[in-house]
């Protein structure tokens, strides 16, 4: 060729030499992968991807994550171990003495929250069943240990406090998956009774709507027995 090729990686050493080198790097390839997830849907998205993002070699990426399934299972890890941090360091300073202040609370701690909802969709359809059995056992005791701290500090019984949590979860999830999702309005069984598109659901007011509902009738039950 009468050019030379450049190549598009930067030039830098394969191996990280120390381990504060190791942990840099690994945090600039969850970087790397958490940018390119903004506008690329998982199913299209490589480690070659990734590699090229984090301006890194290939087999470098490999000595890091062995799968893409174990790279946002640590993406993952990170964004959630962060969140349950904050909320039990909020709960160990804030009292909420009614059901809405609590659930006030606890949306407006989810609702910035979209990517880690996102993640944990992606976990329950595609990352579980492809990960090691160490690896799931790692995220379910790093999740334990949080989930144990945060239902003492919550203002009612342990198991009411643990089934509200419940519902956040599985809420938070739901109406990531509906809000996100295909637009209702757009299915044939809705065409043919209304011409008229339907608003799409807010998060945000299904969330609480759902969520405040919840907290009522389980502290409702629980003063009852």
């Amino acid at each position: 060729d009468m050019f030379p090729r450049v190549s598009t990686v930067t030039s830098r050493p394969l191996r990280a030499r120390n381990a504060e080198e190791k942990k840099k790097r690994r945090s600039e390839i969850l970087r790397a992968a958490e940018c390119l997830w903004l506008n690329t849907p998982y199913s299209e998205l490589s480690m070659s991807q990734v590699a090229r993002e984090a301006q890194l070699a290939k087999g470098t990426l490999y000595l890091y994550f062995d799968t893409k399934e174990e790279l946002f299972l640590a993406l993952l890890s990170e964004h959630l171990e962060e969140w349950l941090k904050d909320l039990l360091q909020h709960l160990e300073t804030h009292r909420y003495d009614s059901p809405d202040d609590l659930t006030d609370f606890i949306v407006s701690s989810v609702l910035p929250q979209e990517s880690l909802r996102r993640m944990l969709v992606l976990l329950n359809q595609v990352i579980d069943s492809s990960i090691s059995p160490e690896q799931s056992q790692n995220f379910r005791r790093l999740l334990l240990r949080y989930i144990v701290s945060i239902v003492e500090c919550m203002p009612y019984d342990r198991n009411v406090n643990l089934r509200i949590l419940m519902h956040v979860y599985a809420l938070a999830l739901g109406w990531q998956m509906v809000a996100s999702g295909p637009h209702l309005d757009q299915h044939p069984a809705f065409l043919a009774t209304s011409p008229h598109p339907h608003p799409r659901p807010s998060f945000e007011g299904e969330f609480r709507l759902g969520l405040r509902a919840a907290v009522h009738a389980i502290i409702q039950e629980a003063t009852q027995n």
